[in-house]
């Protein structure tokens, strides 16, 4: 059942009951062969994921490369915030599945309009995804450093 993976989670532990299910109405479970695109970059945004099991390569294009994986994400990570932010209208990474994965999938638009509506449980959602978000920059910050160490060996 959904809301009993989603209480597995520590995020949602802590939720108040009615937030929890606040959250519950408008997700929905997505399963993923491995291999299979999830979303391309660039698409428009349209969920919020949290995988259950599995793992999810985040991936950007880079001209004369191709398809770079950038980050590979696993049990409990979010992926496609991009889709909750109000002002970024399109995916700013491609995501495959590279293994069977099962998520939990938020409407972003809904998402967006239950945390204006609830400002308590908008600020604990925004303040969560403050965080993924600044994971993600501190990850690229340090493959930049790699990646310019090793440009000028």
């Amino acid at each position: 059942m959904l809301a009993d993976k989603l209480r597995q989670n520590p995020w949602f532990k802590v939720l108040k009951p009615a937030h929890f299910q606040k959250l519950v109405e408008i997700a929905t479970e997505v399963t993923w062969s491995e291999g299979q695109t999830i979303f391309r970059e660039g698409d428009q945004h349209d969920y919020l994921y949290l995988i259950v099991e599995g793992r999810v390569a985040l991936e950007k294009y880079v001209p004369n490369q191709g398809q770079i994986t950038i980050l590979t994400l696993g049990e409990n990570d979010l992926f496609g915030w991009s889709g909750v932010m109000p002002v970024i209208g399109t995916r700013t990474t491609g995501a495959r599945a590279v293994q069977p994965t099962v998520a939990i999938g938020f409407d972003s638009r809904r998402l967006r309009e239950i945390s204006e509506a609830d400002h308590d449980l908008g600020y604990f959602i925004f303040r969560r995804l403050t965080n993924v978000i600044a994971g993600r920059l501190s990850a690229t910050r340090l493959q930049l450093l790699n990646m310019y160490s090793q440009s000028t060996e």
